[in-house]
């Protein structure tokens, strides 16, 4: 099995938690229009392509697709989020949340990536 578009689905997923602090925090500037849908991204084009199809044996995969769309949508909030509201404890609280939701995302990913190499050894 080819891991390579979960190796990528992990650094681009870690770098979106990374560009929304940066945000939070002033530094990046964002627009929902960077966004894409959850199915158009360079992740869902191969997760609806053959993603869910090729490592379907895997349990974690039914809970990666519902996590990959909440991760867009959540992204897409964040995003709107007025200034006032991202500097406030509601704000943090949120950006806490989606960091922590990035996390159990790419460790899902990881789990699946682990087991497909030992699988192919």
């Amino acid at each position: 099995m080819d891991v390579t578009h979960i190796q990528t689905a992990i650094i681009a997923h870690l770098q979106w938690k990374s560009k929304l602090s940066d945000f939070f925090y002033g530094v990046e500037q964002l627009s929902v229009s960077q966004v894409p849908d959850h199915a158009s991204c360079d992740f869902g084009k191969w997760l609806y392509s053959s993603g869910l199809q090729e490592f379907s044996a895997y349990s974690e995969m039914r809970r990666i697709e519902t996590l990959h769309k909440e991760f867009h949508e959540k992204i897409k909030h964040l995003i709107q989020m007025p200034e006032e509201k991202r500097k406030s404890q509601e704000g943090r609280k949120a950006l806490a949340t989606f960091k922590t939701d990035c996390d159990v995302f790419v460790n899902l990913l990881e789990s699946i990536e682990a087991k497909a190499k030992q699988e192919s050894i």
